[in-house]
């Protein structure tokens, strides 16, 4: 496993993981996680290049996220493919960072198209953190100059209230421009139905 590492701003780090997390090299993870300090307010694992993750890093992931909660601080997971995920949920550790989080996102990037999977009850203390998801998607200049629609996966999202809803929809609204489109996935009924109230029932795709 390679670790590449990207300063983003004075208080993000990026950590770009490639290969295998597995009992060898999750040692290695856990030091890097653990070099930076209080100063370091996100750390961001990316996970785009990560072939497979043993329960060893399961385990290194689950306590350096216990360790950031307590220090106020952000661990984010992005670019988690379909691989990577299903371990996750066949471990049960998607519900752990849940339980742990209450609420998470799991961002994934592809040509043209970013997919923002919903995790856990969506109170308004996280429509602050999603907001500041979708400004970073288009502060990076992802695909720069070109459309790119964003996909909000609700398919594990398990509640959702009709203040959040409204406050959510402030949040597309603010951090709207040009080339963006929003569309929302794999929504129950009842979601479906707190989003048609906030005026957001176009943007499902059925």
């Amino acid at each position: 496993m390679t670790i590449e590492q990207k300063r983003i701003d004075k208080s993000t780090v990026a950590l770009v993981l490639s290969g295998r997390l597995d009992a060898a090299n999750a040692p290695l993870l856990e030091q890097k996680i653990k070099q930076w300090d209080i100063d370091i307010t996100e750390l961001i694992l990316d996970f785009a290049g990560l072939e497979y993750i043993s329960s060893v890093g399961l385990r290194v992931l689950l306590q350096s996220k216990k360790t950031f909660r307590k220090e106020h601080r952000k661990l984010t997971i992005q670019n988690m493919n379909e691989t990577i995920q299903e371990v996750f949920e066949m471990t049960g550790f998607l519900k752990l960072m849940v339980l742990e989080e209450q609420f998470i996102v799991i961002r994934k990037n592809e040509p043209g198209v970013i997919t923002l999977s919903f995790n856990g009850q969506m109170q308004s203390d996280d429509i602050a953190g999603l907001t500041s998801e979708l400004a970073d998607i288009e502060k990076t200049g992802f695909i720069l100059g070109s459309p790119v629609t964003v996909i909000f996966d609700m398919a594990n999202l398990n509640l959702i209230s009709s203040h959040v809803c409204k406050l959510l929809k402030e949040s597309i609204d603010s951090t709207a421009w040009e080339k963006r489109t929003i569309r929302i996935r794999n929504v129950s009924l009842d979601i479906l139905h707190e989003l048609e109230s906030a005026g957001m029932g176009e943007l499902v795709i059925r």
